[in-house]
Protein backbone atom coordinates (compact mmCIF):
# COMPACT_ATOMS: atom_id res chain seq x y z
CA UNK A 1 0.00 0.00 0.00
CA UNK A 2 1.08 3.54 -0.28
CA UNK A 3 2.94 5.23 2.69
CA UNK A 4 0.58 7.12 5.18
CA UNK A 5 2.40 10.36 4.26
CA UNK A 6 0.79 9.83 0.70
CA UNK A 7 -2.45 8.76 2.34
CA UNK A 8 -2.42 11.92 3.97
CA UNK A 9 -0.77 14.37 1.58
CA UNK A 10 -3.72 12.47 -0.86
CA UNK A 11 -6.63 13.41 1.29
CA UNK A 12 -5.58 17.02 1.39
CA UNK A 13 -5.83 17.32 -1.63
CA UNK A 14 -9.36 16.07 -2.04
CA UNK A 15 -10.71 18.30 1.33
CA UNK A 16 -10.87 15.25 3.27
CA UNK A 17 -9.57 16.73 7.24
CA UNK A 18 -6.86 15.29 8.27
CA UNK A 19 -8.18 13.07 11.44
CA UNK A 20 -10.22 11.29 9.27
CA UNK A 21 -7.82 10.00 6.85
CA UNK A 22 -5.53 9.44 9.46
CA UNK A 23 -8.51 7.89 11.48
CA UNK A 24 -9.55 5.73 8.83
CA UNK A 25 -6.07 4.51 7.30
CA UNK A 26 -5.48 3.46 10.71
CA UNK A 27 -8.44 1.45 11.23
CA UNK A 28 -8.25 -0.52 7.76
CA UNK A 29 -4.10 -1.28 8.62
CA UNK A 30 -4.40 -2.21 12.29
CA UNK A 31 -6.66 -5.23 11.84
CA UNK A 32 -9.25 -4.11 14.07
CA UNK A 33 -11.78 -4.44 11.66
CA UNK A 34 -11.06 -8.13 11.42
CA UNK A 35 -8.75 -7.57 8.81
CA UNK A 36 -5.43 -5.67 7.46
CA UNK A 37 -6.96 -3.88 4.28
CA UNK A 38 -10.49 -4.47 5.48
CA UNK A 39 -12.50 -3.12 2.75
CA UNK A 40 -10.54 -4.62 -0.26
CA UNK A 41 -10.00 -8.53 1.87
CA UNK A 42 -12.52 -10.08 4.05
CA UNK A 43 -12.05 -11.32 7.74
CA UNK A 44 -10.88 -14.51 7.90
CA UNK A 45 -10.67 -17.50 10.20
CA UNK A 46 -7.36 -20.36 10.29
CA UNK A 47 -8.58 -23.32 9.96
CA UNK A 48 -5.27 -25.27 9.83
CA UNK A 49 -1.93 -23.54 10.36
CA UNK A 50 -0.37 -27.36 9.19
CA UNK A 51 -2.65 -27.07 5.68
CA UNK A 52 -2.66 -23.24 5.21
CA UNK A 53 -6.16 -23.57 4.97
CA UNK A 54 -8.44 -20.17 6.11
CA UNK A 55 -12.34 -19.56 5.67
CA UNK A 56 -13.59 -16.27 4.89
CA UNK A 57 -15.80 -14.69 7.36
CA UNK A 58 -17.15 -11.82 6.01
CA UNK A 59 -17.30 -9.47 3.08
CA UNK A 60 -14.36 -6.93 3.41
CA UNK A 61 -16.84 -4.09 2.03
CA UNK A 62 -19.61 -5.25 5.11
CA UNK A 63 -17.53 -5.65 7.56
CA UNK A 64 -15.56 -2.40 7.24
CA UNK A 65 -18.73 -0.34 6.92
CA UNK A 66 -20.17 -2.23 10.22
CA UNK A 67 -16.78 -1.11 11.89
CA UNK A 68 -17.14 2.60 11.20
CA UNK A 69 -20.88 2.58 12.05
CA UNK A 70 -20.29 1.01 15.86
CA UNK A 71 -17.42 3.57 16.08
CA UNK A 72 -19.78 6.23 15.60
CA UNK A 73 -17.76 7.13 12.11
CA UNK A 74 -20.52 6.17 9.36
CA UNK A 75 -21.21 9.69 7.84
CA UNK A 76 -19.63 11.35 4.52
CA UNK A 77 -16.44 11.96 5.25
CA UNK A 78 -14.98 8.89 6.68
CA UNK A 79 -16.82 7.20 3.78
CA UNK A 80 -14.90 9.17 1.42
CA UNK A 81 -11.95 8.57 3.16
CA UNK A 82 -12.42 4.75 2.79
CA UNK A 83 -13.05 4.87 -0.40
CA UNK A 84 -9.76 7.09 -1.05
CA UNK A 85 -8.01 4.07 0.99
CA UNK A 86 -9.51 1.78 -1.76
CA UNK A 87 -8.59 3.97 -4.89
CA UNK A 88 -5.02 4.29 -3.34
CA UNK A 89 -4.09 1.16 -2.36
CA UNK A 90 -5.84 -0.34 -5.61
CA UNK A 91 -3.70 1.77 -7.34
CA UNK A 92 -0.72 0.53 -5.61
CA UNK A 93 -1.48 -2.96 -6.06
CA UNK A 94 -1.84 -2.44 -10.17
CA UNK A 95 1.76 -0.83 -10.28
CA UNK A 96 2.98 -3.95 -8.07
CA UNK A 97 1.61 -6.22 -10.61
CA UNK A 98 1.87 -4.01 -14.16
CA UNK A 99 4.17 -1.56 -13.66
CA UNK A 100 3.99 2.09 -13.31
CA UNK A 101 3.60 2.62 -17.46
CA UNK A 102 0.13 2.38 -17.56
CA UNK A 103 -0.30 5.14 -14.68
CA UNK A 104 1.96 7.46 -16.18
CA UNK A 105 0.62 7.30 -19.96
CA UNK A 106 -3.17 8.03 -18.84
CA UNK A 107 -3.97 8.77 -15.05
CA UNK A 108 -7.72 9.36 -15.46
CA UNK A 109 -7.79 6.39 -17.62
CA UNK A 110 -5.74 4.17 -14.95
CA UNK A 111 -7.81 5.69 -12.34
CA UNK A 112 -10.94 4.32 -13.99
CA UNK A 113 -9.50 1.14 -14.37
CA UNK A 114 -8.42 0.53 -10.83
CA UNK A 115 -12.39 1.41 -9.46
CA UNK A 116 -13.45 -0.99 -12.02
CA UNK A 117 -10.55 -3.73 -10.50
CA UNK A 118 -12.28 -3.06 -7.05
CA UNK A 119 -15.79 -3.63 -8.27
CA UNK A 120 -15.06 -6.78 -9.77
CA UNK A 121 -12.95 -7.93 -7.24
CA UNK A 122 -15.65 -6.70 -3.98
CA UNK A 123 -18.46 -8.50 -6.61
CA UNK A 124 -16.23 -11.53 -7.10
CA UNK A 125 -16.04 -12.00 -3.34
CA UNK A 126 -19.46 -11.60 -2.20
CA UNK A 127 -20.65 -13.99 -4.68
CA UNK A 128 -18.16 -16.80 -4.56
CA UNK A 129 -18.20 -16.93 -0.53
CA UNK A 130 -20.90 -15.02 0.83
CA UNK A 131 -24.21 -15.50 -1.59
CA UNK A 132 -24.33 -11.67 -2.61
CA UNK A 133 -24.16 -10.64 0.78
CA UNK A 134 -21.44 -7.61 1.30
CA UNK A 135 -23.08 -6.19 -2.33
CA UNK A 136 -25.12 -3.61 -1.30
CA UNK A 137 -22.01 -2.11 1.08
CA UNK A 138 -19.52 -2.91 -1.84
CA UNK A 139 -21.43 -0.85 -4.17
CA UNK A 140 -21.80 2.17 -1.31
CA UNK A 141 -17.77 2.03 -1.33
CA UNK A 142 -17.21 2.14 -4.85
CA UNK A 143 -20.03 4.75 -5.43
CA UNK A 144 -17.95 6.71 -3.10
CA UNK A 145 -14.65 6.02 -5.68
CA UNK A 146 -16.54 6.94 -8.66
CA UNK A 147 -17.78 10.45 -6.77
CA UNK A 148 -14.45 11.19 -5.77
CA UNK A 149 -13.12 10.82 -9.07
CA UNK A 150 -15.82 12.30 -10.96
CA UNK A 151 -14.97 15.51 -8.54
CA UNK A 152 -11.57 15.68 -7.96
CA UNK A 153 -9.68 14.04 -11.14
CA UNK A 154 -7.12 16.67 -10.82
CA UNK A 155 -5.94 16.11 -7.38
CA UNK A 156 -5.82 12.13 -7.82
CA UNK A 157 -3.76 12.68 -10.61
CA UNK A 158 -1.59 14.57 -8.84
CA UNK A 159 -1.89 11.18 -6.05
CA UNK A 160 -1.06 9.21 -8.67
CA UNK A 161 2.48 10.63 -9.29
CA UNK A 162 3.39 10.02 -5.45
CA UNK A 163 2.50 6.22 -5.67
CA UNK A 164 4.59 6.20 -8.70
CA UNK A 165 7.60 7.40 -7.39
CA UNK A 166 7.30 5.50 -4.35
CA UNK A 167 6.30 2.15 -6.34
CA UNK A 168 9.47 2.70 -8.93
CA UNK A 169 11.59 2.66 -5.83
CA UNK A 170 10.11 -0.64 -4.16
CA UNK A 171 10.46 -2.20 -7.69
CA UNK A 172 8.08 -2.75 -10.43
CA UNK A 173 7.87 -5.72 -13.08
CA UNK A 174 8.79 -4.46 -16.53
CA UNK A 175 6.40 -4.77 -19.33
CA UNK A 176 6.89 -8.32 -20.56
CA UNK A 177 5.20 -11.82 -20.68
CA UNK A 178 4.50 -11.73 -16.90
CA UNK A 179 2.43 -8.42 -17.60
CA UNK A 180 0.39 -9.92 -20.33
CA UNK A 181 -0.22 -12.81 -18.49
CA UNK A 182 -1.28 -11.57 -15.47
CA UNK A 183 -3.95 -9.03 -17.89
CA UNK A 184 -5.28 -12.17 -19.76
CA UNK A 185 -6.26 -13.75 -16.50
CA UNK A 186 -8.10 -11.08 -15.28
CA UNK A 187 -9.56 -10.06 -18.51
CA UNK A 188 -10.85 -13.70 -18.47
CA UNK A 189 -11.83 -13.42 -14.79
CA UNK A 190 -14.21 -10.48 -15.96
CA UNK A 191 -15.83 -12.08 -18.75
CA UNK A 192 -16.13 -15.05 -16.75
CA UNK A 193 -14.08 -16.82 -20.09
CA UNK A 194 -11.89 -20.41 -19.75
CA UNK A 195 -8.43 -19.01 -18.97
CA UNK A 196 -7.01 -21.22 -22.33
CA UNK A 197 -5.85 -19.33 -25.78
CA UNK A 198 -5.24 -19.53 -29.05
CA UNK A 199 -2.55 -17.05 -30.48
CA UNK A 200 -3.45 -17.07 -34.30
CA UNK A 201 -6.01 -19.21 -35.70
CA UNK A 202 -3.79 -22.72 -35.76
CA UNK A 203 -2.65 -22.09 -32.62
CA UNK A 204 -2.99 -25.08 -29.77
CA UNK A 205 -5.25 -23.89 -26.78
CA UNK A 206 -2.02 -22.36 -24.27
CA UNK A 207 -2.77 -21.23 -20.23
CA UNK A 208 -2.31 -17.90 -19.91
CA UNK A 209 1.63 -17.70 -19.22
CA UNK A 210 2.83 -19.70 -22.39
CA UNK A 211 0.00 -17.94 -24.68
CA UNK A 212 1.72 -14.50 -23.00
CA UNK A 213 5.12 -15.71 -23.48
CA UNK A 214 3.76 -16.76 -27.37
CA UNK A 215 2.26 -13.29 -28.12
CA UNK A 216 5.27 -11.47 -26.72
CA UNK A 217 8.06 -13.15 -28.89
CA UNK A 218 5.80 -12.46 -31.86
CA UNK A 219 5.47 -9.09 -31.34
CA UNK A 220 9.40 -8.20 -30.39
CA UNK A 221 9.92 -10.17 -33.78
CA UNK A 222 7.49 -7.35 -35.43
CA UNK A 223 4.38 -9.93 -36.29
CA UNK A 224 1.14 -9.06 -35.32
CA UNK A 225 -0.80 -11.16 -33.21
CA UNK A 226 -4.25 -12.74 -32.28
CA UNK A 227 -5.20 -14.02 -29.08
CA UNK A 228 -8.73 -15.81 -28.52
CA UNK A 229 -10.01 -17.77 -25.62
CA UNK A 230 -11.54 -21.11 -26.51
CA UNK A 231 -14.74 -20.25 -25.63
CA UNK A 232 -14.41 -17.15 -27.70
CA UNK A 233 -15.41 -14.65 -24.81
CA UNK A 234 -12.13 -13.31 -25.20
CA UNK A 235 -10.23 -12.05 -28.70
CA UNK A 236 -7.81 -9.44 -29.09
CA UNK A 237 -5.25 -8.71 -31.64
CA UNK A 238 -2.60 -6.07 -32.17
CA UNK A 239 0.25 -5.32 -34.05
CA UNK A 240 2.80 -3.85 -31.10
CA UNK A 241 3.17 -4.94 -27.48
CA UNK A 242 1.44 -0.97 -26.40
CA UNK A 243 -1.49 -1.52 -28.81
CA UNK A 244 -2.13 -5.07 -26.99
CA UNK A 245 -1.79 -4.32 -23.36
CA UNK A 246 -4.32 -0.83 -24.01
CA UNK A 247 -6.84 -3.74 -25.47
CA UNK A 248 -6.93 -6.21 -23.03
CA UNK A 249 -6.45 -3.20 -19.82
CA UNK A 250 -9.70 -2.02 -21.64
CA UNK A 251 -11.48 -5.28 -22.21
Amino acid sequence: MPSHRVHRLCGALVGLPEDVVAFVDELIDSGECGAHDVGLEPPTVRLSEHLDISAALEHGARRLLECLQRLGRLDEAHLQAAALYLLLDSADRRMESLGTWAAEADAERFLRECVDWVEDRLRRQALSYFFGEGLGEAYTLVGYMRLLLEKRKAALAQCLEHIVLERRRKGTPPLGPGTLARLLTELCRRRGAKCLFRVGKLGKPLPAAPAAAKAFSMLKRGEAVAIESVDGKVAVAASSLKELVEKLLRG
